[in-house]
């Protein structure tokens, strides 16, 4: 469970989903705008992520309610990440796109959508990892700016990490010592 404070994941599950309510509901006419107090049964509404899945993990499990598979996550969109993983602009379809994944995942059981979803990540961290060990040097906003929310904080953390092996190559950290020069050191007060 992620933490209850972590404002990529609250992003992550303010994202909308069609629900369909499969019995009338008392009370609850407001979602689709009515003004009569049931909500009719068949209805579909746009609902956060978060509310659809409060009412289905409710304790009671009294309102019957369906997810309908977003369209960023339908077949159109996993053939063109099965296809070319790396040419899905995904913050067009969805910001935080990998992460809603995992929270969609939970609650439904879509195993050719787990399994497309893990191979476009894979495919799509390889080339962003290749882009940050070349260290940021060229010029790929294009391909950059393909990239979900958490794909960028992944090339950022591998641009740091270039980076810094790259001045410790150059011993630009410090000098390591040999394990002769600490025993001297400590020896002699060198």
């Amino acid at each position: 469970m992620e933490d209850y404070y972590d404002i990529d994941s609250i992003l992550a599950e303010d994202q909308k989903v069609k629900c369909v309510f499969q019995d009338e509901v008392p009370g609850l006419s407001w979602l689709e705008g009515g003004y009569d107090d049931v909500l009719r049964a068949r209805s579909k509404v746009d609902l956060p992520f978060w509310l659809a899945r409060e009412i289905i993990d409710h304790p009671e499990g009294v309102v019957p309610l369906d997810l309908e598979t977003p369209e960023f996550f339908g077949a159109k969109v996993r053939n063109g990440l099965r296809a070319e993983a790396t040419m899905v602009d995904l913050p067009k379809l969805c910001p935080q796109f990998f992460r809603f994944g995992i929270h969609f995942l939970h609650l439904v059981d879509d195993a050719s959508l787990s399994k497309v979803l893990a191979q476009a990540f894979k495919a799509r961290l390889q080339t962003t990892m290749d882009h940050a060990q070349s260290g940021g040097n060229k010029d790929f906003t294009d391909y950059l700016s393909r990239l979900d929310e958490t794909e960028r904080e992944l090339y950022k953390a591998g641009l740091e990490s270039c980076s810094s092996l790259h001045q410790w190559n150059n011993q630009s950290l410090g000098r390591i010592r040999s394990a002769s020069e600490m025993v001297l050191k400590r020896k002699y007060g060198q």
